[in-house]
């Protein structure tokens, strides 16, 4: 028996048991209170619902990363969560596993923010990319499909934000509107996509 359905048996168990994005992992309750950060829409057609299955430092391939993995099945359209410009489009590549050849090889597109700061979409299908370096982006565009491409053990969106903070250029914690309010997301639970400003505040 391949050990990939077993490795993947154990993750989605471990998913429902750990809490890896949880707000205070950032910020004390009165920082919480009072946080300003910007809000992201789920990268998903408003009224869907994926669950999240690796959050912020999730043991399986998340251990010291903000990352967050949407399970969602290949060819599942991709939204931008918020607008910005185009600064990186590749959908070139195929084929995936967990060997380390497949490192650096997901389709993917970065796209930059009015503030300084940068979101990564990952493991993209091939020949789905929908935009290119210089375009603009709203919020809710389509800039391509979800895939299983790269160093990636079944279909899944990948995400992780980076930008200027005190300590310099590094990864962020986000927010985003989802059906339960606006709240940084937690492995093992389904996100329905919302319009931007539904729901109240959740800590």
């Amino acid at each position: 028996m391949s050990p990939v359905p077993y490795l993947l048996t154990l993750l989605l168990i471990a998913s429902t048991l750990v809490s890896c994005g949880t707000q205070h992992r950032f910020a004390t309750a009165a920082e919480a209170a009072a946080d300003s950060s910007p809000v992201y829409r789920l990268p998903y057609e408003e009224g869907k619902r994926y669950r999240l299955v690796q959050g912020y430092n999730s043991w399986f391939s998340h251990r010291g990363r903000l990352g967050l993995d949407f399970k969602m099945k290949a060819g599942t359209p991709v939204l931008a969560a918020r607008e910005g410009v185009v600064t990186r489009a590749v959908d070139s590549f195929s084929g995936h596993g967990l060997n380390r050849k497949y490192l650096g090889r997901a389709n993917a597109v970065v796209v930059r923010h009015a503030d300084g700061s940068h979101l990564l979409y990952a493991h993209l299908q091939t020949r789905s990319v929908l935009v290119r370096p210089g375009d603009s982006v709203r919020a809710g565009q389509p800039i391509g499909r979800s895939g299983n491409v790269g160093y990636s053990a079944f279909p899944h969106l990948h995400l992780i934000a980076w930008g200027p903070t005190p300590q310099g250029r590094r990864a962020i914690p986000t927010r985003f509107y989802t059906d339960k309010g606006i709240l940084y997301l937690k492995p093992g639970r389904r996100y329905r996509a919302v319009k931007a400003g539904e729901g109240k505040e959740v800590f």
